[in-house]
């Protein structure tokens, strides 16, 4: 799924702005938190108030 940022992140060295956008994948079947990777190759997790869900479109 496609995330984008609601508030800042501070993992370690690691900033994730809000308004960025990230493919994560949900963590437990019914949890509401995901796991992102940033550049760098770490793992960062995001709860349910942290982020919205992005639709993306279909290409016809």
């Amino acid at each position: 799924m496609r995330i984008k940022l609601t508030q800042e992140i501070k993992c370690g060295p690691d900033t994730c702005s809000v308004g960025e956008e990230y493919e994560a994948v949900l963590i437990l079947p019914r949890s509401t938190t995901v796991e992102f990777e940033v550049q760098s190759g770490r793992k960062v997790r995001a709860f349910n108030y942290e982020y919205t869900k992005v639709e993306v479109e279909a290409d016809a």
